[in-house]
């Protein structure tokens, strides 16, 4: 397993600052539906996939009901969830009413166990891999 990119090319447009070059970016693989990650996830254990479904919409309420509420969350080595607020600018603090406040994203950070097994892993440029197994030369 490899995770794919392709050469992208940098544009730097800050004033004054001729830079110029090329990174790596991530070329998109397939994405994974809970139903499908379901139906893996039962293939490892004793639980139907049915059953894996109805704890996943389970725990999304729950997430749902608790990141309401304020609270950060900690799915185990998944990670944390938080939601992240934001607000209109106001000269005085009283002016700062709930009505101006707003829930900007919900923040995932993934956990340490997760983190030190993505420094695992591998790359492939999409030229390579077109190559490889498609024939084609290619990005």
């Amino acid at each position: 397993m490899a995770i794919l990119y392709k050469p992208r090319k940098m544009v730097c447009a800050i004033p004054g600052k001729k830079k110029t070059g090329y990174f790596a970016g991530k070329v998109t693989g397939n994405t994974i539906d809970t139903n499908d990650l379901c139906k893996r996830i039962s293939d490892k254990c004793s639980i139907t996939a049915a059953d894996v479904m109805g704890v996943v919409e389970a725990l999304i309420k729950e997430m749902e009901l608790e990141l309401l509420s304020g609270s950060n969350i900690q799915v185990g080595d998944l990670g944390y969830f938080s939601a992240s607020i934001t607000s209109k600018i106001v000269d005085n603090k009283d002016d700062l009413k709930p009505k101006k406040v707003r829930v900007k994203t919900i923040t995932y950070l993934p956990s340490v166990r997760l983190k030190k097994i993505m420094r695992t892993a591998k790359f492939m440029r999409l030229r390579d891999f077109n190559r490889i197994f498609n024939g084609i030369d290619e990005e």
